[in-house]
C-alpha cells in the first residue's frame, strides 16, 4: 500500500484536476488583488487631482470614477475566467486549454484598462489641459505612453490612440488563444489519422483502451494513467 500512497495526487495531476483547481484559485486571488490594488491607485489619483486647479480636480474626479469602474470590471473578468477554467472537462491535453483561457483573460483585462484610460484621459485633458499619464505613475510601463496634446483635439486623439492600442492587444491575445486550441485539434486529428490509416498495405492500428475505465492508451502503455489498472499486451478495442 505504501508503494501507491502518492497515487491519488498523480491521478489528479494526470487528469488535470489539481492544475485546473490551482489556476482557478489563482485567478480568484488575482481578482481580489486587482480590486484592492485598483482602489489604491484610485486614492492616489484623487490625491493628485485635489492638488490641481478646480477644472483639473473635476477632470481628475471623473477620471477616478471611470478608472474605478474599469477595476471592478477587471475583477469580474478574473472571477469569470476562474469559472471557465473550473468547467474544463477531461482532455488528453491539460495545460493548453488553460493557456488559451489565460490568453483571453490577458487580452480582456488589457483592453478594459486601455479603453477606460482612453475615455478618462480624454475627459481629463479637456478639463485640466494636462497629460493624463501624470495620474497613472503606479501603472508603470503597462500601458503605451504618448505625449498627448493638451487641447480638445488632443483629448480626442488620445482616446483614439488608446482605443486602437487596446483593440490590437485584444485581437492579438484572442488570436494566441485560438491558435493554441487549433494546435490541439491538429494534434488530435493527426494522432487519429496515424492510428487509423497506417502505411500502405497495412491495416488500421486498433486503439488500445483500458479494460477498467476505457481510457484511450498509448500503444506501449503498461498502466492506465487514469485509473492505474495494469494493462496486458493483448488489451485492445475496436476503432
Amino acid at each position: 500500500m505504501s508503494k501507491f500512497f502518492f497515487y491519488p495526487v498523480l491521478q489528479a495531476l494526470s487528469d488535470g484536476k489539481i492544475i485546473r483547481k490551482s489556476v482557478a484559485v489563482g485567478l480568484q486571488v488575482l481578482a481580489v488583488l486587482s480590486v484592492l490594488g485598483g482602489a489604491y491607485l484610485v486614492i492616489e489619483i484623487l490625491k493628485i487631482a485635489f492638488q490641481l486647479p478646480n477644472e483639473g480636480t473635476i477632470g481628475g474626479l471623473l477620471f477616478a470614477i471611470i478608472f474605478l469602474a474599469a477595476i471592478l470590471a477587471i475583477g469580474q473578468i478574473f472571477w469569470y475566467r476562474a469559472g471557465s477554467v473550473r468547467e474544463l472537462g477531461e482532455s488528453p491535453f491539460t495545460v493548453i486549454p488553460i493557456v488559451s483561457i489565460l490568453f483571453r483573460t490577458i487580452g480582456e483585462i488589457y483592453a478594459t484598462l486601455g479603453f477606460s484610460v482612453g475615455v478618462g484621459g480624454c475627459i481629463f485633458i479637456w478639463f485640466s489641459r494636462n497629460n493624463p499619464f501624470s495620474l497613472l505613475s503606479g501603472l508603470g510601463g503597462i500601458l503605451p505612453s504618448t505625449s498627448a496634446e493638451t487641447s480638445f483635439l488632443g483629448g480626442v486623439s488620445f482616446l483614439v490612440y488608446m482605443g486602437l492600442a487596446s483593440s490590437v492587444a485584444l485581437i492579438v491575445f484572442y488570436f494566441l488563444a485560438e491558435s493554441s486550441v487549433v494546435l490541439v485539434d491538429l494534434a488530435r486529428h493527426v494522432r487519429m489519422l496515424v492510428r487509423q490509416g497506417g502505411p500502405p498495405g497495412v491495416g488500421p492500428e486498433p486503439i488500445k483502451r483500458c479494460p477498467t475505465c476505457s481510457f484511450e492508451l498509448e500503444p506501449t502503455a503498461r498502466f492506465c494513467p487514469k485509473c492505474g489498472a495494469q494493462i496486458s499486451a493483448a488489451t485492445t478495442a475496436g476503432r
